[in-house]
């Protein structure tokens, strides 16, 4: 299997415990790693054969932009559900960052990673 990866995908979000987080938002950052078999794509040169990162970008800042939950596993939950939608996807690392989190001793930010696969059963029909 071949990897593909999206590196920073940053946005300001609204997720955290405090009313504050969710009211005002904060930065927020993903990263995903996605197997997928590039083969056919290599070889043919066409978008229509892999995954386009671009649309998925856009994707993942949606999810991002419009959830409002407590937690940053489940940002990075459903991110990882709408990747596997794409069923040339077997698997997905997804990594979610608050940059700046609202505890003044953490400088480098809290980050959460899960990995999913199409054997976890979250796979969702298009």
């Amino acid at each position: 299997m071949d990897r593909l990866s999206i590196y920073e995908i940053e946005f300001h979000g609204h997720c955290g415990v405090t009313e504050e987080e969710r009211t005002i938002g904060q930065r927020l950052s993903i990263d995903v790693e996605m197997e997928v078999d590039l083969k056919k794509a290599a070889g043919s040169d066409r978008l229509e054969e892999t995954v386009d990162y671009d649309r998925l970008c856009g994707e993942i800042v949606k999810i991002g932009r419009e959830s409002r939950v407590l937690l940053i596993e489940t940002l990075a939950e459903r991110v990882a559900a709408k990747v596997l939608q794409d069923r040339r996807i077997a698997s997905v690392t997804v990594r979610v960052r608050k940059c700046l989190p609202p505890r003044e001793e953490i400088q480098g930010g809290v980050e959460v990673e899960i990995f999913r696969s199409t054997d976890f059963g979250l796979r969702i029909e298009k």
